[in-house]
């Protein structure tokens, strides 16, 4: 979702060339939500473009990550442990919620190997961590790391090799455990690191909620377009931490942090509620 105003920008659109009539059209949108659609968008449309969102941030933190954050005003130092968080951490989450939600909201897999694939796409960050050797710098002990690494890789292919009824059992318990560790490091990041680094990995275990919330959900059999709706609800926490760390005075696109908080919340919750209801 980060990547969202930069999808407008390249749409042209301004938001603040259109001054407080933007903010109107915006409340008339939410006045047009009809049960299961938002307008004329349906909940499916919706869906998918969370997911289409979700390849950009994705994109956005494997490629050129601290030119991309200066878009948003935000300095990220080149090799230090925010680049990861903001970087490899949200990519790695994003990719994982790209490629499962896409897979399952098309069809073109069984909600199983969605998930599968979803888990391949997290474990290849991994492996470039255990290859480079960044998470001794991060303060990540290598046992657990690499037991991590093994249980996913595990469990993806269980899940894409027939996928019998223990390998979705184990897909729901990483997917919990996943979006729990997510969870705990956005309430209360124990890192060793100045508040501002502590506030980018509070967004990178944000992301890491959203991403295994959503897989959790479909393994537990939730309909992929629900799911992401639930998902898009643990977006609106994620997305104002991630306001936090631009500067109060940073135009992006015309517009303050403040106003983009309220164009951001207002699109996921007109989104959300248009996917769950």
């Amino acid at each position: 979702l980060f990547s969202l105003p930069l999808a407008i920008r390249a749409t042209s659109f301004h938001p603040s060339s259109h001054g407080t009539a933007f903010l109107s059209d915006a409340n008339k949108l939410a006045l047009q939500i009809r049960g299961g659609d938002l307008g004329p968008v349906s909940g499916d449309t919706l869906a998918k473009t969370f997911g289409v969102l979700a390849i950009g941030d994705a994109l956005g933190g494997t490629i050129r990550t601290t030119e991309l954050y200066e878009t948003f005003h935000i300095t990220v130092e080149p090799g230090s442990s925010g680049e990861h968080y903001l970087g490899h951490g949200i990519a790695s989450s994003a990719a994982s919620l790209a490629v499962t939600s896409l897979l399952a909201l098309t069809g073109k897999t069984s909600t199983e190997e969605a998930i599968g694939f979803g888990m391949l796409a997290r474990s290849a960050y991994l492996s470039e961590m255990l290859l480079t050797g960044k998470y001794k710098k991060l303060g990540v002990p290598s046992v657990p790391h690499v037991i991590i690494f093994l249980i996913l890789l595990v469990t993806a292919f269980g899940l894409l090799n027939g996928g019998n009824s223990d390998y979705v059992a184990l897909a729901k318990v990483v997917s919990v455990v996943l979006a729990g560790h997510g969870a705990l490091l956005f309430l209360n990041p124990r890192i060793d690191e100045d508040d501002n680094t502590k506030q980018m990995a509070k967004v990178d275990g944000g992301y890491m909620f959203v991403s295994s919330l959503f897989s959790a959900l479909l393994a537990f059999g939730v309909d992929p377009v629900k799911a992401m709706g639930y998902a898009a609800i643990g977006c609106l926490p994620l997305f104002v931490t991630f306001i936090g760390l631009v500067a109060d005075d940073a135009q992006v696109l015309g517009l303050n942090p403040d106003q983009w908080t309220i164009v951001i919340v207002l699109f996921i919750g007109l989104s959300a509620f248009g996917m769950l209801t």
